[in-house]
C-alpha cells in the first residue's frame, strides 16, 4: 500500500453510465435529455412491483427508444442483470429507480454504484421539500445518509444542463 492510500474495507464501486431515483421513471426528461446527453445503450428499471406488472412494462417498452435495450427487473436479479452477467458494460447503463429505499437496497443487493442523482421525488404528507423537485421522507433522508456514508456520491440534478447540487447541502 502506497503512503497516500487508504485501507478500506468497501466494495470498489461500479461506474454506470448514470443511477437516477425519479419517481417518474422513464419519461420524458430522461428520454429527451438525459438519454441525448449521456448516450447510454441501455436503461435498467429497477422495481419489484413493476417487474410483476406486464402491462405496466409494456408501457415503458413502448415509451423507450428504439435504439436501446430496456431491462425491467427487481432488485434480487440486479446484481447478476447489471454487472455479473451483463450484455452491456455497466459505463453505458442508465439506472433508474423510484425511490431511496430502492437505491438503498440495490446498493445492499450488492449492486455497488458510485454516484445517484435525485431527479423528482413529489411532494406528499410527511416529506420535506429538500429543492425543487424533491421531498424526502425522514426514511428517505436516512437511506440516502446511509448511502452517502458508505461513499457514494449523491447530488440533485434534474437535467444534464443543470448544476449538481450535493445532497449534504440541502439536508
Amino acid at each position: 500500500m502506497r503512503l497516500n492510500e487508504v485501507a478500506s474495507d468497501r466494495p470498489k464501486p461500479v461506474r454506470f453510465c448514470l443511477v437516477r431515483i425519479d419517481d417518474r421513471l422513464l419519461h420524458g426528461q430522461v428520454v429527451v435529455n438525459w438519454v441525448r446527453t449521456l448516450r447510454p445503450r441501455r436503461i435498467a428499471i429497477v422495481d419489484d412491483d413493476l417487474a410483476a406488472d406486464c402491462t405496466a412494462v409494456s408501457v415503458l417498452e413502448a415509451a423507450c427508444p428504439a435504439d436501446l435495450a430496456l431491462w425491467v427487473g427487481t432488485v434480487a436479479e440486479a446484481a447478476t442483470a447489471l454487472v455479473e452477467q451483463s450484455p452491456v458494460p455497466p459505463a453505458n447503463t442508465m439506472i433508474l429507480l423510484r425511490s431511496p429505499a430502492q437505491a438503498r437496497a440495490l446498493y445492499d443487493a450488492g449492486v455497488h454504484y458510485e454516484a445517484l442523482n435525485l431527479g423528482c421525488l413529489g411532494a406528499g404528507a410527511g416529506r420535506r421539500r429538500v429543492h425543487r423537485q424533491v421531498s424526502l421522507s425522514p426514511d428517505e433522508m436516512e437511506a440516502l445518509q446511509y448511502l452517502a456514508s458508505v461513499g457514494v456520491v449523491v447530488s440533485i440534478q434534474a437535467l444534464p444542463s443543470h448544476r449538481a447540487i450535493s445532497l449534504a447541502t440541502v439536508l
